[in-house]
């Protein structure tokens, strides 16, 4: 029978690419896996062999199974990998290789075995690249390759495009392999250095390059470098973001406009207005437009919510910063704007950073604004202000859904595209306020602070009107009444309070709590709310905290607290805003109730923005069952303030803290939280295995892989994001978490315990 030799496998067809694209690699075969190799003559296969790839004194026998190396899965150390094989044993290597790769079916392109020489040089550093458009990352070690892809502890080092570094760790690590010539054994050795050189970081720049060149997507490849040779050994797909960002969630100030749970419409509404607020405001703070074209998902994700809990997606409000000059200050403005819990520093691309002309002309920019700042605040009063009390004649009843959907274009248009300018007030307030808090003590600060907002003369207003209401006997007993029609009836006969009350609302529209909830009725929309509030503040006081008079202020002071009160004028803007964008959903929900799509018009507030214009409705009223079940199901939820997940993940269930115990720390691979018994090993030992929820390893290797798949959650004491552990919990979804020295020895097997793998935590429960 004659040896069959060429391309078979997924990982000889690597080669071949390389091969086929300029790629430096070592001489290669592969043999298939048929009947021909398992019953051929030993001394035939291995002068075939030879014939191509040449004498060498020891070879590397890999396998290259169909089922590897593919746009779905790894398959990582799943078959044997020989290394060390001399000429007289290459051909049993082979059948070795052979019977660890799967069975096929008739139909399928056989499995092959590739057979390469081996560099065990002592000045080798080998590693693994993984590269993105983005970003490329390195682990490596002196000596063998296998050291690296076992899962041991190495250096990491991580570059931007151009080579520019981002990240490095470890690089006193030392420990490598070597390929005992004498023993014929990889054996574990200290070296005298990690062997990384200025050439080896300029030849793997030119590497990534070239790979991302010609595979123009993400790539595991296998390298060595000897004596200024760099050798490509493998390349594989990458089958899992190797660097996942995870999300960082936090809804710290959030919470207050956006309290409890908010329905679909509202997220939906939500998510729409940050996004352009935040690409206007980028846009006229000099950001190009195709930069934000490019990264448009970092605008469309600025919120999210979890069963109707919204959260800011920190990542994103991060890259918004690193978009203008200055980053550093604009983050901790913005951690400080928002009284953000997670401040974290997060893998910012090359491509977000500004221009140069930018940094330039950015502070002139600025300044031109400021001084503008002014007559941009009044014209944008202006235009919401008329549109209000136009609003405030509309008869919203005689609209068509067509027309309301015209309605609230223009609104957007209107309002929504200049809503930034709110933001650069924030901007500049901030600035001011971390100048006054470098200046003064927190206690001369908080008297300046005390001034008295819209908000407040807002609540004057309407303190006065109702008690002005409350003056008129038919008005006062149709409240407590709830007469709706008797009060307005009546109150069209008093034409002066008449036209206060009409003024009043378009301006203010009257949104108290949950301001920003469209599906929270307003007075506007719900006349028991409007009876119970105008009642509630008639009878109430209504305390003042009086700013201090006749004091000779500071011109910084002066324009904090100008700050400050427009800043106050602009939520209230927002809140009036929003009740009008609430009344036009209302009579779209009229609408699409007489129209038989909906059960009741509040139904209109479980279907989305972009639902309600698509205006596909034959499918509403079964989404709408669907979302009221859902919600329902989680609406006695508790989720933290904080936390870290990925973009489909969900937020981690509220869980009672354990007993007193020493809490294990680490590095989030992957998010999730699992609570159940330990299965603690220091060292690997074969099934069968106890029931667990947890394993806890030293490290892991390829051989591991059955145990790790087994488990619900994983803490590894060494390692890092690219180690062999990293790699298949990301890939299975598994929660986990590595670099937690002493896990193993502080942990006791067959222990309860709860892993929070966001947090990096592994918490006893004694």
């Amino acid at each position: 029978m004659a040896l069959t030799l060429g391309v078979f496998g997924n990982k000889a067809k690597g080669l071949a690419s390389l091969q086929g694209h300029g790629f430096k690699t070592l001489p290669f075969t592969s043999v298939c896996v048929d009947d021909d190799l398992l019953n051929g003559n030993p001394e035939e296969t291995t002068k075939a062999v030879l014939a191509q790839i040449g004498e060498s004194n020891f070879y590397a026998v890999r396998s290259s199974s169909i089922t590897e190396d593919t746009e779905e899965s790894a398959a990582a150390g799943q078959f044997k990998t020989l290394l060390g094989i001399t000429k007289e044993s290459i051909a049993d290597a082979i059948n070795v290789v052979a019977a660890s790769l799967p069975e096929l079916s008739p139909d399928d392109e056989p499995h092959g075995v590739v057979i390469q020489p081996l560099i065990h040089s002592v000045n080798s550093t080998s590693g693994v690249m993984f590269t993105h458009e983005e970003r490329w990352m390195i682990n490596y070690a002196p000596g063998l390759c296998n050291y690296v892809v076992q899962g041991f502890e190495v250096a990491q080092r991580g570059f931007h495009p151009s080579g520019k570094p981002w990240m490095a760790q470890g690089a006193d690590l030392r420990q490598g392999q070597l390929f005992d010539t004498t023993s014929g054994q990889i054996v574990t050795k200290e070296f005298e250095s990690n062997n990384w050189t200025p050439t080896l970081e300029k030849a793997l720049l030119r590497l990534y390059r070239k790979v991302h060149h010609h595979y123009r997507k993400p790539m595991d490849v296998e390298w060595t470098f000897v004596e200024g040779n760099l050798y490509v050994l493998q390349i594989r797909p990458v089958t899992v973001d190797w660097l996942p960002q995870l999300w960082l969630f936090d809804n710290s100030n959030l919470a207050e406009s956006y309290t409890g749970t908010v329905s679909p419409m509202t997220a939906s509404v939500a998510r729409r207005l940050y996004k352009y607020v935040y690409e206007d405001l980028l846009t006229h703070s000099g950001v190009p437009k195709q930069t934000i074209r490019r990264h448009q998902g970092v605008f469309d994700k600025l919120v999210k919510d979890f069963n109707g809990r919204m959260y800011y997606v920190m990542n994103h409000w991060y890259s918004m910063m690193f978009f203008l000059p200055n980053y550093e200050r604009n983050k901790e403005n913005l951690e400080r704007m928002i009284t953000a819990e997670i401040r974290q520093q997060i893998f910012l691309p090359e491509s977000m950073r500004p221009a140069t002309w930018l940094k330039f002309a950015y502070y002139p920019l600025m300044l031109w604004k400021v001084i503008c700042f002014p007559w941009t605040t009044n014209r944008f009063n202006h235009i919401v202000q008329k549109d209000f009390k136009v609003l405030g004649r509309t008869n919203f009843s005689k609209l068509s859904t067509p027309e309301l959907q015209n309605l609230w274009n223009h609104c957007e248009r209107r309002w929504l595209r200049r809503w930034y300018v709110t933001v650069e007030s924030d901007t500049v307030l901030m600035t001011f306020l971390g100048w006054a808090e470098k200046k003064f003590s927190p206690e001369e600060l908080q008297g300046f602070l005390s001034v008295e907002t819209p908000s407040v003369k807002q609540l004057r207003d309407f303190k006065a009107l109702a008690h002005e209401v409350m003056q008129d006997v038919l008005l006062k007993e149709a409240l407590i009444e709830i007469d709706e029609s008797v009060f307005h009836t009546q109150l069209q006969k008093n034409h002066g309070l008449h036209e206060r009350w009409t003024t009043y609302f378009s301006v203010f529209g009257g949104r108290f709590p949950n301001e920003l909830k469209l599906e929270s009725p307003s007075p506007m929309d719900d006349f028991s709310a409007l009876a119970n509030a105008i009642q509630e503040i008639a009878s109430s006081p209504l305390l003042s905290n009086a700013p201090h008079t006749g004091q000779k202020l500071p011109w910084g002071i002066k324009q904090l607290q100008r700050y400050i009160k427009q800043r106050e004028a602009f939520r209230l803007l927002r809140s009036t805003g929003f009740g009008w964008l609430r009344r036009i959903l209302l009579q779209a929900g009229i609408n699409a109730a007489q129209s038989g799509h909906i059960q009741e018009p509040d139904d209109i507030f479980y279907l989305k923005i972009e639902e309600w214009f698509a205006g596909d409705n034959a499918q509403w009223k079964d989404l709408i069952v669907q979302r009221k079940a859902q919600y329902a199901q989680h609406v006695d939820d508790r989720y933290p303030r904080s936390f870290a997940a990925t973009p489909s993940g969900e937020a981690p269930p509220y869980i009672p803290g354990a007993a007193t115990g020493e809490t294990v720390e680490g590095q989030c691979v992957f998010p999730g939280v699992v609570h159940g018994r330990l299965l603690v090993m220091d060292e690997y030992r074969p099934g069968p295995w106890p029931d667990f929820d947890i394993l806890v390893a030293k490290h892991t290797d390829p051989g591991w892989s059955m145990l790790i798949s087994k488990a619900k959650g994983l803490v590894v004491e060494h390692g890092g994001l690219l180690s062999h552990a990293s790699i298949v919990t990301r890939e299975l979804g598994i929660p986990c978490i590595i670099g937690a020295p002493n896990a193993t020895a502080v942990l006791q097997d067959g222990g309860e315990a709860i892993l929070d793998a966001a947090s990096g935590t592994l918490k006893p429960i004694l």
